[in-house]
């Protein structure tokens, strides 16, 4: 049975666990960096708080680029598109123009190109990439095309994955050929691609040269192994390996047998048996682990090693570790080098294994804040008197606005609120909202990645567990009961109702409400079942009363907006309807699925 933080992919293609995990190690270090980045702000070195935000640049930039390189009719476009599950690059017997097409993730299908010499790009529906990168659509590049970018909603491109289609060399095209070198210093690693129907010419031996001295990691796939049998194909493939192997000073090579055509089919069917007998599943998840283990470790190692001398220092030049953002500072530092170790022993894995907690102390004034939300605010009845709707709903929703203020603020800064705002669900709908009203889309998007996993884990627990309860889908959306706002209204609640009855029990209490609105109808039923009869009376006496009020004015404003004499109105007419609102169900702001009397 899988763990409940298993996810599982849902279509046909490479196993992107490797790179999710990339992801989320990426956005540990991120974190960190992120909150250094605080402390040196609040310490006033600025030189050091820029460095956090130019590493973090590198971060957000991060991409790796393979180019699929390959002398002309070896099936490279049609090798991308089995990669991307489309047929959506040309394929054919004449060759390409001189073109670079990209291949990135994007949310929707669109083409960009950029031409040579001008600076705006150009966006483009997909289905015209072949008026921009064949001979026929753009023959000799007379339309100057520099790159041909295709954006496209394919998972394995998600996280900065870009692939390369560079223009077949060896054709009749000679900047085919000079397009393609030019090309390889931008490269990540390759993609060398032959085939079976004529392994291994001299002009592909030329190229590999060329490819070698420009790129540390090549990946070699044999493709059009549909084209023969198994035992041909069988000798074609030792006859290629031992080809390459003499001329790769590194020794023996790893072949990739691929099927491009067949490889496309199975995606476009949903077909995994045939996926993974195409080849093109072993090609992908050999990219997939060299992105993480060799690119992604390089890089990310880097980025912890300047985030390391950005800490503060002793002296002796060890880092500083007495007393305050200190000591937090030395927290993220052990947490960053923790991080490293693992990265350069191989072990990401355990990476989530690294405490986290005392990073997260890092921004002091968080602890502080995180005290002060965790209470209503304090209660004054003569000034809540004043408000032209219902004092109750004042009361309350000053302590919501409160709550949210500090909220949003530690829930986009401190990981341990982030931690326990999952573990809880999240808010009702109705405070999820409110929070979301008073946020930042920055804010938002810092605080709530880990509640969003910890759906998607549940729901992939349900999903791989046949014996699983589905009602459980219903507690991944909290109720009252769970919602912390919720609880905190009720408890701000039970203390107003104690607070506002005892100032109505004084003659100068009654007098200082009687001058007022009044309560809402939920707020009079709230009270009312807290207080003594001949206080009862009082305020139901004072609800009818300011209830007939507001109709009559209501009516009158109603009165002289027909008869264009709307100067005649006065302030109790115009905003009648609105106090009238709040009185019936109280105001916008406080208002949320309350339980209903008699429900546990």
């Amino acid at each position: 049975m899988r763990q409940e933080n298993e996810v599982t992919p849902a279509e046909v293609g490479p196993d992107a666990g490797a790179l999710r995990n990339y992801g989320k190690l990426k956005h540990q270090i991120v974190d960190a960096i992120r909150q250094l980045q605080r402390l040196l702000e609040q310490r006033g070195d600025t030189q050091g708080a820029s460095g956090c935000h130019d590493l973090m640049v590198r971060l957000a930039e991060d991409r790796f680029t393979l180019a699929v390189v390959g002398q002309f009719k070896r099936g490279k476009s049609t090798l991308m598109n089995a990669i991307i599950g489309r047929d959506l690059l040309p394929t054919g017997v004449l060759p390409l123009t001189s073109a670079i097409t990209v291949l990135k993730y994007g949310p929707a299908e669109k083409l960009v190109i950029r031409h040579e010499g001008r600076g705006l790009p150009l966006e483009e529906p997909a289905s015209r990439l072949a008026d921009y990168v064949t001979e026929k659509g753009n023959p000799g590049n007379r339309k100057h095309v520099k790159t041909a970018c295709l954006e496209v909603p394919v998972p394995f491109l998600r996280r900065g994955l870009e692939f390369v289609d560079t223009p077949g060399v060896g054709s009749a095209i000679e900047a085919n050929t000079a397009t393609t070198y030019g090309f390889l210093p931008q490269c990540d690693a390759v993609v060398f691609v032959t085939s079976v129907d004529a392994p291994v010419t001299q002009a592909e031996v030329a190229l590999l040269a060329g490819i070698r001295q420009q790129v540390r990691r090549i990946f070699y796939v044999v493709n059009k192994t549909d084209l023969l049998g198994q035992t041909e194909l069988d000798e074609v493939l030792r006859f290629i390996a031992d080809a390459l192997g003499r001329e790769d000073a590194a020794g023996p090579v790893r072949l990739f047998p691929v099927s491009s055509r067949l490889a496309l089919q199975a995606k476009l069917t949903s077909d995994p048996l045939g996926y993974a007998a195409s080849g093109l599943k072993a090609l992908e998840e050999a990219l997939a682990e060299f992105l993480v283990q060799d690119k992604a470790t390089t890089f990310l190692v880097s980025v912890i090693d300047r985030a390391l001398h950005l800490l503060p220092a002793e002296p002796d030049g060890t880092p500083a570790s007495s007393g305050g953002q200190e000591d937090s500072m030395a927290s993220l530092g052990r947490r960053l080098d923790a991080i490293r170790r693992l990265l350069l022993a191989g072990q990401t894995e355990r990476v989530r294994e690294v405490p986290q907690d005392a990073a997260s102390a890092a921004v002091a004034e968080v602890r502080a804040v995180r005290q002060e939300v965790a209470a209503p605010a304090a209660v004054d009845v003569r000034k809540d008197l004043q408000t032209r709707g219902c004092p109750f709903c004042r009361y309350l929703g000053e302590t919501l606005l409160r709550f949210f203020a500090h909220w949003q603020y530690i829930l986009s800064s401190d990981e341990a609120v982030q931690r326990q705002f999952a573990a809880e669900s999240g808010f009702c709908p109705v405070h999820t909202w409110q929070l979301v009203a008073v946020s930042s889309p920055q804010g938002l998007s810092l605080g709530y990645p880990t509640l969003v996993e910890r759906v998607a884990s549940r729901l992939a627990f349900l999903v791989a567990t046949p014996e699983a309860d589905t009602r459980a889908l219903r507690t991944l959306v909290p109720g009252p009961r769970e919602c912390r706002v919720c609880r905190l209204l009720e408890e701000a609640e039970q203390t107003y109702v104690a607070q506002l009855v005892t100032h109505l029990a004084s003659d100068s209490g009654r007098q200082a409400f009687a001058k007022g609105q009044g309560l809402c109808l939920r707020h009079l039923a709230v009270v009312s079942a807290a207080a003594p009869q001949d206080l009862v009376e009082f305020l139901i006496t004072h609800a009818v009363r300011r209830l007939v009020e507001m109709a009559e004015d209501m009516r009158s404003y109603a009165l002289k907006r027909d008869a264009i004499r709307r100067q005649l109105s006065n302030r109790n007419e115009e905003d009648a309807y609105v106090r009238a609102i709040i009185h019936l169900v109280g105001e916008s702001r406080v208002c949320m699925p309350w339980r209903q009397d008699g429900e546990a």
